[in-house]
């Protein structure tokens, strides 16, 4: 088989296809059935109209092939090749390259379960961070408020999210104080920066009161009724003189059931309706217990531990009532009956703790409750078990050889030195901590030569073996610093330019003291600058600077010469695309001047400054890959300026020739040709330009290649080595020594 096919670079957005047109030609002696695949890609993406194609010995015939990316696919270049083959068996395949480039599409989206919470002060919101896109995201978050009395806390404040894939973040909101009145929604929006894209979500805190209307109501209608109870009492005084007073017992004081010494029941006399002394009572007409949970190390609220109420009785401590810690470490315990009880804290990972710190029972403390009272403040401050913290640094191209120390640091006050722990991530990127005090929150801090330090909180609980978010280290800045002269002697007043996060920067050289000298701070790295030099009366000169990660460089020298002329244009490919990374070279200077088109955006341009006028120069573009172009152009004083484009043609290169087997050309031979990184095959024909026993091999790079014709058990019986180069023509012919 044959392919021919004009298209050689295609760009593809994702979820949109393209139709590539080839060319099948059947060189082998039999009828054959032409069916197209792809390598570098899924094959999934790609059909054929038709999906098979019937060609006789030498015939021609035309597919369209249509590649078709799915929603979600990486942006990059991608290298494919297109293979067409034939169904008879041991039938030869032909191959044609095609450079596919997907361009970038980033997308982000937030979710947050639950959006809504309510909370008399603090809530926490777990946000999902997912990069929709085709390309790896930096994430900035952000909150706001509208009425700004809201506190946000961003756990962590930035990620890096791979494409396709999603990132965890907690958002911890804090409201004002709000001791009365009916619930309110506090609206936080929450926003995630990228590069060219952004998202935001609204957060709600639903925070209600301290004391609700409901807890005044009752309170003034007690007031109400200990008002009525005053009055009645002085009234029947009044009346009745110095009569005694009659006392009723409620039926809630007697016991419901008593037995005798064998365990029958026996009547105790009590009224219907009686309930035990050890029994619940409504929490209107009972006594509450409540207080706080609190770190022994950080002192903040610790949530789900389960505080037990106990009473003493015949028969040793009996649980009355339990709960769990909220959020921020509160629990109240409502509904006991008046009288003594010890509080207890327990959970896996801690330690039994007795209020108000004792760690057995007859250590503690008796809270005493009272009938339709609160007994607050009944804090306990608890330890766990140390805890194990592990996680992962994203290692890139530019962190694979860098050691990134990790360092674990208590953030609470009076904490011990002895406390904060370091170690270095491995291979993988992955680093931990044992033995943490727990429950606590620590500051891990992330630092390497030549990059930023980041820094995250990360709280553990007692005996907890916790995940860390991933972290991305940021670059370092670095700096460029030199002296501009003429070739003799310091010059003052030089402006210096360059490009900083797409912001213009510029700084000029003094013309007293350390005359000529200029220094360019904080540059993000690793990075290329491009810096401009510039002063009335002299040559405008560009210089390339390559920062690596933290780099500085402090020795740079450039020289600055009078002229005013100057040339500008525009390189280009035979399809009208600007083609960046051409050398252009002037010639006919007193001095070799060169410069290298643009990439980006403004791809192909270039601008050749400070040229000697009059004058005749002659202009030649150079680029790896492409046949070299020269322009002439003249400056005059009348014409200081030119512009002068040009297009380089691919220089791509062919190479044919014969298999002969005695001096008589041989069709049906496989022939493979490679340059130590890519094999393509074909097949000698009955006929073509050289006659029986042809092949060709065409749109070769430049370079050296191996030339193999193989028998039909795969042995090479032919060899040749042959030079590719740029749009030239090579003939390597293949007399074999057997077939068989």
């Amino acid at each position: 088989m044959k392919l021919r096919c004009p298209v050689t670079a295609i760009d593809i957005a994702p979820g949109d296809s393209v139709v590539i047109p080839i060319e099948v030609i059947n060189t082998s002696d039999v009828i054959e059935s032409a069916s197209v695949r792809i390598i570098g890609i899924d094959a999934a993406t790609l059909s054929s109209a038709p999906t098979e194609l019937p060609l006789f010995p030498e015939a021609v015939g035309q597919m369209e092939v249509t590649l078709a990316l799915p929603e979600i696919f990486p942006a990059g270049t991608y290298p494919l090749t297109l293979v067409v083959a034939g169904v008879t068996p041991g039938s030869r395949s032909a191959h044609h390259n095609l450079e596919l480039t997907v361009p970038r599409r980033p997308s982000l989206r937030l979710s947050a379960s639950p959006s809504v919470v309510r909370a008399r002060r603090k809530a926490s919101f777990p946000v999902v961070i997912r990069n929709e896109g085709n390309v790896p995201l930096e994430t900035a978050l952000r909150a706001t408020d509208t009425d700004r009395r809201l506190r946000t806390t961003l756990l962590p404040p930035a990620v890096t999210i791979p494409a396709g894939s999603s990132a965890q973040a907690t958002v911890v909101v804090k409201g004002p104080r709000q001791l009365v009145g009916t619930d309110r929604d506090r609206p936080v929006t929450l926003q995630a920066h990228s590069v060219g894209t952004e998202a935001d979500l609204v957060l709600t805190l639903q925070q209600r009161s301290t004391f609700s209307r409901g807890f005044i109501t009752a309170l003034i209608l007690l007031a109400i009724v200990a008002l009525w109870v005053l009055a009645f009492l002085f009234g029947i005084r009044y009346v009745l003189g110095t009569d005694p007073y009659t006392k009723i017992a409620p039926a809630s004081f007697f016991a419901g059931m008593v037995t005798d010494e064998a365990g029958a029941p026996e009547d105790s006399g009590a009224p219907d309706g009686a309930l035990p002394k050890t029994g619940a009572v409504s929490a209107s007409v009972g006594a509450t217990i409540s207080g706080a949970v609190t770190s022994r190390w950080d002192g903040d609220g610790v949530a789900r531990l389960t505080v037990d109420v106990l009473r003493q009785t015949r028969e040793g401590l009996v649980v009355v009532s339990s709960t769990a810690t909220q959020g921020d470490g509160s629990y109240e315990v409502s509904g006991l009956f008046p009288g003594r009880y010890l509080v207890r804290v327990s959970a896996e990972g801690y330690e039994p703790i007795w209020y108000p710190n004792a760690r057995r029972a007859r250590s503690a403390r008796t809270v005493v409750t009272t009938a339709q009272q609160e007994t607050a403040d009944i804090n306990l401050r608890v330890t766990g078990d140390t805890a194990t913290l592990t996680g992962n640094v994203l290692v890139t191209d530019a962190t694979a050889d860098i050691a990134v120390t990790v360092t674990a640091q208590p953030t609470w006050s009076g904490a011990d030195p002895g406390d904060t722990q370091t170690t270095t991530i491995d291979e993988q990127g992955r680093y931990s901590f044992s033995n943490l005090l727990a429950p606590a929150r620590y500051q891990l801090t992330f630092s390497a030569e030549g990059f930023r330090s980041t820094t995250s909180t990360e709280r553990v609980l007692g005996g907890q073996h916790r995940y860390a978010l991933d972290v991305a280290l940021g670059s370092g800045t670095g700096s460029i610093s030199g002296v501009v002269t003429d070739g003799t002697d310091p010059i003052g007043g030089v402006t210096i330019t360059t490009t900083v996060a797409d912001e213009t920067v510029s700084v000029g050289t003094p013309t007293v003291g350390m005359v000529g000298q200029f220094t360019l701070n904080n540059l993000p790295t690793p990075a290329t600058y491009v810096l401009t030099f510039t002063k009335d009366g002299f040559t405008t000169r560009s210089t390339v600077v390559d920062l690596g990660a933290g780099q500085v460089v402090g020795d740079l020298e450039v020289q600055l010469a009078g002229g005013a002329g100057t040339i500008t244009g525009k390189i280009v490919d035979e399809d009208n695309n600007g083609v960046g990374g051409v050398t252009v070279t002037v010639g006919g200077a007193a001095t070799t001047i060169t410069t290298t088109t643009l990439t980006g955006s403004n791809a192909g341009s270039y601008t050749l400054t400070g040229l000697t006028i009059p004058g005749q120069y002659t202009l030649t573009f150079t680029a790896e890959g492409y046949t070299d172009a020269s322009v002439p152009v003249n400056l005059s004083v009348d014409a200081p300026s030119a512009t002068r484009n040009a297009t380089l043609r691919r220089g791509m290169g062919t190479v044919h020739g014969l298999v002969t087997l005695d001096n008589a050309g041989k069709a049906g031979i496989t022939v493979r040709i490679t340059d130590g990184n890519a094999v393509r095959e074909t097949t000698s024909t009955a006929t073509g330009d050289l006659g029986r026993g042809t092949y060709s091999f065409d749109a070769l790079p430049p370079g050296s290649y191996t030339v193999t014709a193989l028998n039909d058990a795969g042995r090479v019986v032919a060899t040749a080595i042959t030079r590719v180069n740029a749009g030239g023509t090579n003939r390597a012919d293949l007399p074999m020594r057997e077939v068989s």
